[in-house]
């Protein structure tokens, strides 16, 4: 089969190249020797008249005609691949594969065991795997390297706009904020003052060491803030800490309650407005029609609503 002159193994190729943008990951994942994936780049270069990836000192980058072809190739295999299986259902209780989920420890917290657990009972030859959530979760939903997210739309706001079209989502469960101090904290009330809480040292979560959480954007609206004493990279680092000192922090109801004991930490409510916690489910559009990924949005929903009300 031809495509305006070009193989469709050339397509598979060209996916494997622009989604592992190495040449030897690339001929690994499509099982074909590393000459032959060179071979093949040197004929898609030529095709579409670009280098598609380039050396950028020790890393190979997309061009930007490689990046605008990443998601039209995806869509264009997944649609050859649904007119071989015409897949009708999807039988969990034999079916093999594995889930890739992007998200941050809190909601790995929540769901994780919950949904593994789950699994084990109904489909238990289907696996999951979660990783942190980073600053590009929306590049590897769209290049296809995960299969869902879990977050709330304002860490996903400045791709979603460019790639709207592309990323659905839906509401999977509500939260909310509250303060965080350890149960030895010399401050004894149940509730703290706005200028309380700007006096105790803050400790601030940074998700992969760069995204900002939502607490913090928002404490930068306040007319004024606490001194952070220091940046953690997940929920965990930052209520240890918490719980050890007479710092404080500001992280979601759930996880402080479910984590209370273990870290000595308790919840006392946040002194200024802040927003309901929404977090959502995303996945590629290319993902709609395939059964098993529906199957599996329907269990993460049936879990997350199990346990958190």
């Amino acid at each position: 089969m031809h495509l305006r002159g070009l193989d469709l193994n050339l397509l598979v190729a060209l996916d494997a190249l622009l989604t592992e943008r190495n040449v030897t990951r690339a001929a690994e994942r499509i099982h074909i020797s590393q000459p032959g994936m060179s071979a093949a780049l040197r004929k898609l270069r030529h095709h579409f008249a670009d280098p598609l990836l380039e050396q950028i000192g020790r890393n190979l980058e997309l061009t930007a005609r490689g990046r605008a072809l990443a998601d039209p190739v995806k869509t264009i295999l997944s649609q050859v691949s649904e007119l071989n299986d015409q897949p009708t259902s999807f039988d969990a209780s034999a079916a093999r594969r594995v889930f890739r989920i992007s998200a941050t420890t809190y909601c790995c917290e929540l769901l994780a065991t919950h949904l593994i657990s789950s699994l084990r009972e109904i489909a238990p030859l289907i696996s999951v795997q979660f990783e942190e959530l980073s600053a590009d979760t929306a590049d590897r939903i769209l290049d296809g390297q995960i299969d869902f997210a879990i977050t709330i739309s304002a860490r996903l706001l400045d791709k979603m706009q460019a790639y709207d079209e592309f990323i659905r989502s839906q509401k999977l469960f509500t939260d909310k904020f509250v303060v965080a101090i350890s149960k030895d904290n010399a401050h004894t009330a149940q509730t703290i003052t706005f200028d309380e809480l700007c006096v105790m040292g803050y400790i601030e979560t940074r998700f992969g060491g760069v995204i900002a959480g939502v607490a913090e954007q928002l404490w930068r609206q306040q007319p004024k803030q606490p001194h952070t004493c220091g940046w953690l990279p997940n929920f965990h680092l930052t209520l240890n800490t918490v719980g050890r000192t007479d710092m404080a922090t500001i992280l979601p109801s759930l996880l402080v309650a479910m984590q209370s004991d273990r870290y000595n930490v308790r919840a006392l409510p946040v002194p200024f407005d802040m927003p309901i916690i929404e977090e959502r489910l995303y996945w590629h559009r290319r993902n709609d029609s395939d059964p098993g990924h529906l199957w599996m949005e329907r269990t993460l929903e049936e879990v997350a609503a199990s346990f958190i009300t």
